[in-house]
């Protein structure tokens, strides 16, 4: 066997070996500047009308129950450092997504209208993702919003995000909103997704 040859068998069996090892600290969180690809934020809504719970409590039971709001056949949660729920500030979350990936994140972030996911390491993104409770105008009118800001993890994640990731992901976030909106009581008015990439950070 020549050098040669020998060198073009190799090549991708240590691509494949640094792939499968996966990140030296697999727990850290992660932030868009460990992806690649463009930036991304998308925003998912759900406007709500005559609520008949209080933008604090919902936002309280979202955190607390997020896994109950969100389909498992979509995404199932795990709890790294306790069963859940309940869900605090803190904690860290195994997910199984769409039946086949895999990802981890942290509650980084809590208060009375909503909470904060970031990404860790063994995550197929970069980034965070929002949970919102936006008291309205008037009495009983409340917007409830997912804003994710991330970039994929490696450029296999980007390529799987393309191919339809993109759209699993959306179903999941719009599902999620309708049953934290059954939750919330009143009437739905407005919904919709939005989605801005960008190639600066």
């Amino acid at each position: 066997m020549s050098p040669r040859f020998s060198l073009l068998w190799a090549l991708p069996v240590v691509t494949a070996a640094l792939i499968l090892k996966g990140p030296r600290h697999p727990l850290r969180p992660s932030t868009p500047q460990d992806g690649v690809g463009p930036l991304t934020r998308r925003r998912y809504w759900v406007e709500i009308e005559a609520c008949t719970r209080e933008p604090e409590e919902i936002a309280e039971h979202w955190r607390t129950h997020l896994p109950d709001h969100v389909p498992r056949w979509l995404a199932w949660f795990r709890g790294l450092d306790h069963p859940v729920p309940p869900l605090r500030q803190g904690d860290r979350l195994w997910i199984l997504m769409f039946l086949i990936r895999r990802g981890r994140v942290m509650i980084e972030h809590t208060d009375s209208l909503g909470f904060r996911a970031r990404t860790l390491q063994l995550h197929p993104e970069a980034g965070t993702t929002d949970f919102r409770v936006l008291p309205g105008q008037t009495p009983g009118r409340v917007l409830l919003q997912i804003e994710s800001l991330f970039r994929s993890h490696s450029h296999i994640d980007r390529l799987a995000y393309i191919l339809g990731v993109h759209a699993a992901q959306r179903r999941t976030w719009e599902l999620t909103l309708l049953s934290v909106a059954r939750y919330a009581g009143g009437r739905m008015v407005d919904h919709g997704t939005e989605t801005l990439e960008t190639s600066g950070l």
